[in-house]
């Protein structure tokens, strides 16, 4: 009997739980099914109230990758940030009859356009020459360090003075790793060493400030 109870207790808790999911924006905040934590829509999941919206969440808003379907017949699929239109993807409307399609890229649920927005920017950098970016795999989301000197990569421990901080993540430097794991885009990173100049005369203060949007595993080479 206790068992059923409890049971019982745990399937009423889930559909509770469910039922109090919420979904901050307005056009599809009715209902909801899918993934959720602290009480907010969180991963994959579908929502409904004037709109739908099918795809992933981030605390209660659309945040990935997903489909957005208004009232009006009006369609948009592609990616999000914070419940608005943010990366690439595609708008369907209906004009007149007719369905137009507008596929490109969008900031901050404006369109901006068929030019691609660069997954990282460099902000500043003082004494460091080329820095490359690459994108290994989609997953672990994680921001790792290479330093290279005369075009032949070293490990961290070749610099000195080394200081790294991070918008997010867990900072790891040992001899295999040297970055941030468990990391949330998009991604501010900071990057201080000391390092001899070319000509081995002296030690020079460097520094690199950069953002990554795209989430990842990545791979950051400094060259000095």
């Amino acid at each position: 009997m206790l068992l059923t109870v409890m049971a019982i207790s745990a399937l009423t808790a889930a559909v509770y739980g469910q039922k109090d999911c919420i979904v901050l924006l307005p056009g599809i905040g009715d209902t909801y099914t899918g993934s959720c934590k602290q009480g907010l829509a969180d991963g994959l999941g579908e929502a409904s109230g004037v709109d739908h919206y099918k795809g992933d969440f981030k605390k209660g808003l659309p945040d990935g990758k997903g489909t957005y379907t208004w009232q009006t017949g009006e369609v948009y699929s592609g990616e999000w940030k914070k419940g608005k239109r943010d990366g690439t993807g595609e708008f369907i409307s209906i004009q007149n009859g007719l369905e137009t399609k507008l596929s490109g890229t969008w900031k901050d649920d404006k369109y901006v356009g068929k030019k691609e927005v660069s997954s990282y920017v460099i902000g500043y950098r003082n004494n460091v020459g080329r820095v490359n970016f690459i994108k290994v795999s989609e997953t672990p989301l994680s921001v790792r360090y290479k330093f290279s000197r005369s075009g032949e990569a070293s490990s961290s421990l070749a610099v000195t003075n080394l200081l790294l901080r991070g918008s997010s993540g867990r900072e790891n430097i040992s001899t295999s790793f040297t970055g941030f794991e468990s990391v949330s885009f998009p991604f501010e990173g900071n990057v201080k060493f000391r390092a001899p100049n070319a000509l081995n005369t002296q030690e020079l203060d460097c520094e690199l400030r950069f953002s990554i949007s795209e989430p990842g595993n990545w791979l950051v080479t400094v060259y000095y």
